[in-house]
């Protein structure tokens, strides 16, 4: 039990509630994030049903869905096209939603590790460990970080604390000494030795390097944009054909009364 509570102070565990709306908000989803998806939804419905609504009068329901549903997915593919392939310009690929970004990734950590994939781990801080010159001193901050973060969600979960309440730890509640690295095959290793400020025992954490996977949202907002013009395309031609027959003397379909 935590401090507070055994002091009669009640102690927030979720992340609150929406005002007005009463949708709780937990260690996942914020309540930012739920304000963030509402009003993509919200813009999504009232832009693109307002235009819905001028096209079905015009040309119909189907047919003025058909419309619609074209020219969105053609202009997701010049869209999604610019963020998968750039505009030619320096830094211009991959500006549109994101994926994994490169990073390093903790696989164990204790006072003693090791590992049958990466043998070599048993070793440090011997050789084939090595400390970086100064030039690389972004890559230990990044080990750095990366293992603090480790870390203090680590504890928290352990604890059973929400990360985002007032007494949760923090990465700054960490210290990362004797970063080195190593090299397995085409894997970039890292180990360092780790202890929580206010006292315990001093851990080893070994991690990885993922490379990411910025692109993998572009090229499939890409994909389905593709397959959504392709699978609505041939509709909207049939339609267009019926709509010209009717417009160039054909039989109009028969009238049922309103609606």
């Amino acid at each position: 039990m935590h401090q507070h509570e055994r002091e009669g102070i009640p102690v927030a565990r979720g992340g609150g509630a929406l005002i007005g709306l009463q949708i709780p908000c937990g260690e996942f989803l914020t309540c930012n994030s739920i304000f963030g998806y509402l009003t993509v939804i919200m813009a999504f419905v009232i832009f693109t049903g307002s235009i819905y609504l001028l096209l079905a009068a015009v040309f119909g329901i189907r047919m003025g869905y058909l419309i619609l549903a074209v020219a969105f997915f053609g202009w997701m593919i010049l869209f999604s096209a610019i963020w998968v392939f750039g505009t030619g310009a320096p830094n211009s690929k991959n500006l549109g939603p994101r994926g994994t970004e490169p990073h390093w990734q903790p696989i164990v950590a204790g006072l003693t590790v090791a590992s049958q994939k990466y043998p070599m781990v048993s070793s440090y801080p011997g050789r084939p460990w090595r400390t970086l010159g100064p030039g690389a001193a972004s890559s230990a901050q990044s080990v750095t970080t990366a293992i603090q973060q480790f870390l203090a969600a680590k504890a928290n979960t352990d604890l059973h604390i929400n990360p985002v309440a007032p007494n949760a730890l923090l990465t700054t509640d960490f210290t990362v000494e004797n970063v080195k690295f190593a090299t397995s095959g085409k894997v970039s290793l890292a180990v360092a030795q780790a202890f929580y400020n206010n006292g315990g025992p001093r851990v080893t954490v070994v991690a990885y390097h993922d490379s990411g996977d910025v692109p993998v949202y572009s090229w499939a907002f890409f994909a389905a944009s593709i397959f959504g013009l392709a699978i609505h395309l041939p509709f909207l031609d049939r339609a267009e054909r019926k709509r010209k027959a009717v417009l160039t003397g054909g039989q109009r379909p028969q009238w049922y009364g309103p609606a």
